[in-house]
Order: C-alpha cells, then sequence, then structure tokens
C-alpha cells in the first residue's frame, strides 16, 4: 500500500490527475480516494478545459465515493457536487451506466437525511443542491 501511496503521491505533484485517480479507483478502497481528494481541491479537478479527467474516471469517482457515505461526509460531498456536475450522460463511453450509479448515490444521500443531528452535512447548502442534481439525472 506504501508504494501506491509513493506512485500517487508523485503523480500529484506533477499534477497528472488522470492518472492518479486512475490508480486509487483501480484499488478500489474507498480510504485511498479519501486521500487523494484531501490532497487537492476539486475545484483545481473540475474547473480545467479541457478536463483534467476523462468520463469513465469521473463516473467511477461518483460510483466510490457515494459507496459509504457514513465517515468522511463532507468531503465526499464537495467532490460528489463537482464530479456529478462534469458528468454527461448523452456521453455515450458512460452514458448507459449513469442513472443506475445515480440512483445508488442518491439511495446513499437519502439515507444521510433520515438522521440530520447525526449527519450535519445535510443541512448544508452543497448537500441539497447535490441531492437536486442527482435526483434530476437519475432519472
Amino acid at each position: 500500500m506504501a508504494a501506491v501511496y509513493e506512485k500517487v503521491s508523485g503523480l500529484v505533484m506533477a499534477e497528472k490527475w488522470e492518472e492518479a485517480f486512475q490508480e486509487v479507483l483501480s484499488q478500489s478502497d474507498l480510504r485511498l480516494v479519501v486521500w487523494l481528494c484531501k490532497s487537492t481541491q476539486p475545484q483545481r479537478i473540475f474547473a480545467t478545459r479541457p478536463p483534467s479527467l476523462t468520463p469513465p474516471v469521473v463516473l467511477s469517482l461518483v460510483q466510490q465515493l457515494g459507496f459509504d457515505l457514513s465517515s468522511d461526509a463532507q468531503i465526499k460531498v464537495q467532490w460528489l457536487g463537482q464530479a456529478v456536475m462534469a458528468l454527461d450522460p448523452k456521453d455515450p463511453t458512460i452514458g448507459p451506466h449513469v442513472p443506475g450509479i445515480l440512483r445508488d448515490v442518491l439511495g446513499k444521500l437519502s439515507a444521510l437525511e433520515v438522521n440530520p443531528a447525526e449527519n450535519p452535512v445535510t443541512q448544508e447548502n452543497d448537500f441539497r443542491v447535490l441531492m437536486h442534481v442527482v435526483r434530476s439525472m437519475s432519472q
């Protein structure tokens, strides 16, 4: 695992975002994904033109971040908001998969709302916007 952190740290330093995210996403370890997300701001990744991440990588990021919102919810919601906005459901490489993945994410987000006292992130504007966007894109 230390080798993965070292490799990804080098990619981050070189701002090779596609390769860095591909590496952590391929490990299927949410802790690694969150660690990478904490190492930069989502605006640095999603505000660039052309985009820093390809559509399949963005969709994989959404799927993995949305898998478990019980920890690090704030950073996951922040990143999910930017990543979901970067998704193009009409993209032929990811389009057929977008609604199903977003329905899963919507279910996890909705579960957080059940107990807002334990999940203060649900009271934030970013969370409400994310819920609205995911709800509209998952249909």
